[in-house]
């Protein structure tokens, strides 16, 4: 399988922009800007654009630098599909403020404690970006 897609939000500072590509059967959708109620569509699109037949998904959430609970639904949606599938997904090296926002919401009563989200650990051969100091 080969694929490369670049998708985004309109401009602006709540802009958020996608790029999805292929490693093996392994999908990384590298995320950057802000994850709120008007930009999460755009991640909802790549999710749905995705080849059947993979093995994994990862979220790379480094340029991530807002998320509200948009966000949340949205991984939701991403464990999901992951479920439907019967294959991993992982959102991976959340910053501070993503981070909290997880963090606040397992507080929340009814909300399930998965330990699918979030993580640093990606299949082998998948790259990911370290987390800015």
């Amino acid at each position: 399988m080969s694929l490369q897609t670049d998708r985004s939000s309109l401009a602006g500072p709540d802009a958020l922009g996608v790029r999805t590509r292929l490693f093996g059967s392994c999908a990384v959708l590298t995320v950057r800007g802000e994850i709120d109620y008007g930009t999460v569509p755009v991640l909802d699109e790549a999710v749905e654009a995705l080849p059947s037949g993979l093995g994994s998904v990862v979220v790379e959430m480094t340029g991530v630098t807002f998320m509200d609970a948009a966000g949340l639904h949205f991984l939701r949606r991403l464990d999901a599909y992951g479920q439907r599938r019967r294959i991993p997904v992982r959102a991976l090296n959340l910053r501070r403020q993503p981070q909290r926002v997880m963090e606040l919401a397992r507080k929340w009563p009814g909300t399930p404690q998965s330990a699918v989200f979030p993580g640093r650990a990606a299949p082998a051969g998948v790259p990911t970006v370290q987390e800015p100091q």
